[in-house]
C-alpha cells in the first residue's frame, strides 16, 4: 500500500513537472519570438468579429459601421476573444497580451487534459509519455502565440474526449449530457465537428462487446442520444440566425466551403500560392481562382481532373493528401512551424528549445508510424479495453478526412496532436505489453522440468 502511494505521489508529481515545463516553455516563446504584423488576415478578422460583438451586438467582420451581419465563420471563437477582451478592459491590461496569456493557459491545460484521457486506458508510466510530447510540440507552442482557432479547438476537442472517457467509465445520463455539451461547443468553434457525435455514437451503437459487458442496448440508445442532442440544437440554432439574420449576399460558411473544396482539387495551390505572396512580380495564376465558387463547379473540375488522369487523382486524395496535412512544414503560411511571418524566434535563439524542436522533428515521422499501427491493436482488444482508443481514433480519422476531402494542409492537423501522441503511445504501450507476455511465457517454458 506504502509502496502504491509512492507511486502515485510520483506520478502527479510528474504531471505537475510536465505542465510546469510545458506551460514555461510557452510564456518564454511569447516573449523570445517576435512576429511580423501578427493581427493580420484570419486574426484580424476574428477580432473585428469579437469588437464587433461587443460594440454593436451584431456578428460580422465589416470594418465600417455599421457592421452588417454575415455568417462565414463560426461564433465560437469570437465569442471567446470578446470575453477574453472584455475582462482585459475590466482589469485595465493590454488586450493582446492578455489574449495570448489565455492561451497558454489553454495550451496548459491541454497538457494535463492529455494526461488525464491518457491514464484512463493507459498504464501509469507511459501516461506521462503524450503529455510529455503535447508539453515540447513546437507547432502547438507556436500557434498559441496566434489570434486563431487551432489552440481553442484543440482544448476543447481534448475536454471532449476527457468528458467522454468519463461517461465511459460512470454510465451516467448527466455525464454523457455534459459530453454532448462539449462537442456542442466544439461545433461553434470549428464546424467540422459537426459530425463528430453521431460519428461517435454510431461507433457505440455498433460495438457489441462494449454494450455486453457494460450495460443494456435501451440505455446505450439513450445515452447516444444526449451525446448527439446538443450539437443537433447548436447547429440549428445557428442555422436559423444565419437564415433569419444575414442578408443575401454576405459571405457565409457554406461559401467558405466551397473555396476549400476548389482548393483540394489541386496538388500545387500550396507553392503556387506560396510565390504569389513572395514573388508578386512574377504574377503567378493561382489555380482555382478563375472557377466559379459553387458545388456545381467543384464537382464539374473534380470530374474533369479525374477524367483527364484517374490515377493521379486518385493517389492525390488517397495518399498525397493525407500526407501533405500530417505533414511537419506549414503551406499556407511562413512554412517550418510558423504560419505568420517571423522575424526571430525563441526556437532560434534558446539552445533548450532547439534541442526540443530537434528530438519533436526527428520522431514526427516515427510517432505517426505508431499511431497508424496502433489501429491493428483495436480489433484483438479484449471487452471494453478498446472503447476509448478507438473513439480517439476515429476522432481523429474524422477530421483528418474532412480536410483531405477540402483543403489538406499541416496547420490543420496542429490541434490534433495530442490525439496522435495518445494513439502513438497506445501502440508503444500494448506492443511493450505483448513482448513481455512473450518474454514471461518464454521464461515460464524455460523453468517447468524437462
Amino acid at each position: 500500500m506504502a509502496s502504491q502511494k509512492k507511486s502515485t505521489l510520483l506520478t502527479y508529481l510528474a504531471v505537475l513537472l510536465i505542465v510546469l515545463a510545458g506551460t514555461a516553455l510557452r510564456v518564454s516563446y511569447n516573449a523570445n519570438t517576435f512576429i511580423v504584423d501578427p493581427v493580420r488576415a484570419d486574426a484580424a478578422n476574428y477580432l473585428k468579429y469579437a469588437h464587433n460583438m461587443l460594440d454593436y451586438g451584431i456578428f460580422s467582420k465589416d470594418i465600417k459601421p455599421p457592421p452588417v451581419p454575415d455568417a462565414f465563420w463560426a461564433p465560437g471563437f469570437p465569442l471567446y476573444l470578446s470575453a477574453v477582451i472584455k475582462i482585459s478592459q475590466w482589469l485595465s491590461l493590454d488586450t493582446y497580451n492578455f489574449i495570448l496569456a489565455s492561451q497558454v493557459l489553454l495550451g496548459a491545460g491541454t497538457i494535463f487534459l492529455c494526461y488525464l484521457v491518457s491514464a484512463a486506458f493507459l498504464s501509469t508510466y507511459w501516461a506521462l509519455l503524450p503529455p510529455l510530447l503535447v508539453a515540447g510540440s513546437p507547432h502547438l507552442v507556436a500557434t498559441g502565440s496566434y489570434v486563431l482557432t487551432e489552440t481553442l479547438f484543440g482544448f476543447l476537442l481534448l475536454l471532449s474526449l476527457y468528458s467522454l472517457s468519463r461517461a465511459l467509465a460512470s454510465d451516467r445520463k448527466l455525464s454523457w449530457l455534459l459530453t454532448g455539451l462539449s462537442f456542442a461547443v466544439c461545433y461553434l468553434v470549428n464546424p467540422i465537428a459537426l459530425l463528430l457525435p453521431p460519428l461517435l455514437a454510431t461507433g457505440l451503437l455498433l460495438r457489441e462487446r462494449y454494450q455486453a459487458v457494460n450495460t443494456k442496448r435501451s440505455r446505450l440508445v439513450l445515452c447516444a442520444a444526449l451525446l448527439i442532442a446538443p450539437v443537433i440544437i447548436a447547429s440549428t440554432a445557428w442555422t436559423v440566425r444565419t437564415v433569419i439574420s444575414v442578408p443575401p449576399g454576405q459571405p457565409t460558411a457554406s461559401g467558405r466551403l466551397v473555396t476549400n473544396l476548389i482548393i483540394g482539387i489541386y496538388p500545387d495551390y500550396h507553392q503556387k500560392w506560396r510565390d504569389s505572396i513572395l514573388k508578386p512580380q512574377q504574377k503567378i495564376k493561382v489555380p482555382g481562382t478563375d472557377i466559379d465558387q459553387s458545388y456545381g463547379a467543384f464537382f464539374s473540375e473534380l470530374g474533369r481532373q479525374f477524367t483527364s488522369d484517374p490515377i493521379r487523382t486518385l493517389r492525390w486524395y488517397a495518399i498525397d493528401k493525407p500526407i501533405l496535412l500530417w505533414d511537419w512544414d506549414i503551406r499556407t503560411g511562413w512554412g517550418d512551424i510558423y504560419i505568420y511571418r517571423i522575424k526571430y524566434s525563441l526556437y532560434q535563439t534558446s539552445a533548450t528549445a532547439i534541442a526540443s524542436y530537434a528530438i519533436m522533428k526527428s520522431v514526427h515521422v516515427w510517432l505517426l508510424a505508431c499511431a497508424a499501427l496502433g489501429l491493428g491493436y483495436l480489433f484483438f482488444a479484449h471487452q471494453g479495453q478498446a472503447v476509448l482508443p478507438t473513439m480517439i481514433y476515429l476522432s481523429a480519422l474524422y477530421i483528418s478526412g474532412v480536410y483531405v476531402l477540402s483543403q489538406s494542409e499541416p496547420r490543420y492537423s496542429i490541434p490534433l496532436r495530442p490525439e496522435l501522441y495518445i494513439c502513438a503511445t497506445f501502440f508503444m504501450w500494448r506492443s511493450w505489453e505483448w513482448i513481455e507476455r512473450k518474454r514471461r511465457l518464454s521464461q515460464m517454458t524455460a523453468d517447468q522440468p524437462t
